[in-house]
């Protein structure tokens, strides 16, 4: 198919979502934008994200389909297609956004300079602030997206975001002498991220403190990083 040819299905497929929630009186008006032409999510907007955010986050991916989250956003099912390839392509934007917001909470709320005890206990705490502040989003935005799709999705995952956050952070502390310089910092990026969603899993089962979880999840770190 060539692209011409792909971009007039788009193009059909499109014309069809709109005409059949015109038919069925659901049509949602498009995002707003401010001054400067950047997009303002009016309330309609922001209801399909906080739709899909919970669909995700107390069903799953598979138990998820396109249809239940069009009536929980109050919008046509043939809508859905405007915005989103198929369900995949849904839930990665989805986990876009978790990733996003993480950043920013972690950027607003904390500082993960210094040594590298105080960074890994500072991000710890962050991440944990935020899990508390938004249950079950960072559990479901780190589903393995290789039991979604066996194809390149083109897009990086929560996973990959946060473990090149942890591998910068170890680069540095390497680089001050508190890291071993023999540490692979990718690896153990993936590391610490796959340890912190299943210890804070553990957690969670137990019913343990936040800050025992904390402390014991940073204590781990420091002693396998520490040079």
């Amino acid at each position: 198919m060539t692209t011409e040819e792909a971009g007039s299905r788009t193009r059909e497929a499109a014309e069809a979502a709109i005409l059949e929630d015109r038919q069925t009186g659901e049509a949602t008006a498009p995002d707003e934008a401010d001054g400067q032409g950047v997009a303002v999510l009016t309330g309609a907007s922001r209801r399909k994200l906080e739709s899909r955010r919970k669909l995700f986050v107390e069903r799953g991916y598979h138990e998820t389909r396109p249809q239940d989250i069009s009536k929980a956003a109050g919008v046509g099912h043939g809508t859905f297609y405007l915005h989103f390839e198929d369900k995949l392509d849904c839930f990665l934007a989805f986990t876009e956004e978790a990733a996003d917001e993480l950043e920013i909470f972690v950027q607003t709320h904390h500082a993960v300079a210094g040594s590298l005890e105080e960074g890994i206990r500072e991000l710890l705490t962050a991440i944990f602030e935020y899990s508390d502040k938004n249950p079950g989003v960072l559990a479901a935005a780190l589903t393995d997206i290789s039991v979604l799709s066996t194809g390149d999705t083109g897009k990086k995952m929560p996973v990959d975001r946060w473990a090149d956050v942890w591998a910068q952070l170890m680069e540095h502390w390497k680089e001050t002498g508190e890291a071993f310089a023999e540490l692979d910092t990718r690896m153990a990026g993936y590391l610490i991220v796959g340890a912190i969603k299943q210890g804070g899993a553990y957690g969670f089962r137990r019913r343990l403190e936040r800050a025992d979880v904390i402390e014991g999840m940073a204590r781990l770190f420091v002693r396998a990083l520490k040079k």
